[in-house]
């Protein structure tokens, strides 16, 4: 696989081409669940250039609470190709694009498991992260999921759908930068400086092992977990999954949590087992 180009530091950002990305999945782990749908949408600052929107076959069941949260079944992608199938096409699409995704750790996560079962390469994608990035120009949200960000911003689109999560991706991103930059004149070292350096598709370890170690957390499924909190005290939990939150560069496990009878944020590298 070719070595990928990014963007010069000097360049600017109303002369670059984009890619928003989101994917729709069997559940939070990209070891033990799949990809279901792909959206990708090329853009500049000005104009939609190209979408990408294909079904994928994860090869295992969907979950019901799942297709509660994005009304895919598993008849709407039986006759889907596998993901192995799609990364060429992926790949090729998303091109030298720096990329534009809501949590992009997620979303990578997935992608560089898919590449490196297929045992290829994990392209040297590069993701700009729309939470990042609005947290530093849309102040005094309430939260910054998505569908908050896209009400406040007047974004129509159909939630939990991967092409029209990507689109409202690239509204957030494209709203965020002429919020910025009022005369077309910001770089991305400009971008840098709100955002950070580009985010990568790479698991250190320590993640790969606690991805293993949770494959037996399904989102709508009870467990029991083993978690130790921030004082070190270690507690057993039977929570209810709901999903994945990313913050600050930390995975939070969001679920109902029947000891406190309520929903709380567990770090994900907290939890010890999982029975």
């Amino acid at each position: 696989m070719r070595e990928r180009t990014e963007p010069a530091a000097e360049m600017r950002l109303k002369d670059a081409v984009y890619c928003a990305l989101d994917f729709e999945t069997t559940g939070i782990n990209p070891v033990a669940d799949g990809i279901v749908e792909i959206g990708l949408i090329r853009f500049t600052l000005g104009e939609v250039l190209e979408t990408y929107s294909t079904f994928v076959n994860p090869g295992r069941d969907m979950p019901e609470a799942v297709i509660k949260i994005h009304g895919i079944t598993g008849d709407m992608v039986k006759g889907a190709p596998p993901i192995a199938d799609l990364l060429d096409s992926l790949a090729g699409f998303i091109g030298d694009s720096p990329l534009v995704i809501q949590n992009p750790r997620f979303d990578l996560s997935f992608m560089e498991v898919a590449f490196k079962q297929s045992t290829r390469d994990v392209p040297a994608f590069r993701a700009y992260d729309t939470v990042r990035i609005a947290r530093q120009t849309f102040a005094n949200l309430p939260n910054y999921r998505l569908q908050t960000l896209c009400e406040s911003l007047g974004v129509e689109i159909r939630y939990h759908r991967a092409l029209s999560d990507a689109l409202g991706c690239m509204e957030v991103f494209r709203r965020a930068v002429a919020f910025h930059d009022h005369e077309g004149s910001w770089t991305f070292n400009d971008l840098h400086r709100i955002h950070g350096q580009p985010i990568r598709p790479r698991l250190s370890r320590r993640e790969k092992e606690r991805l293993h170690l949770n494959n037996r957390i399904v989102i709508g499924d009870e467990v029991q977990i083993r978690y130790m909190d921030e004082t070190g005290k270690i507690s057993i939990r039977r929570i209810l999954p709901k999903g994945l939150v990313q913050n600050g560069g930390r995975s939070y496990l969001w679920a109902f949590c029947y000891l406190r009878n309520g929903d709380r944020y567990f770090n994900t590298r907290r939890i010890l087992k999982v029975f």
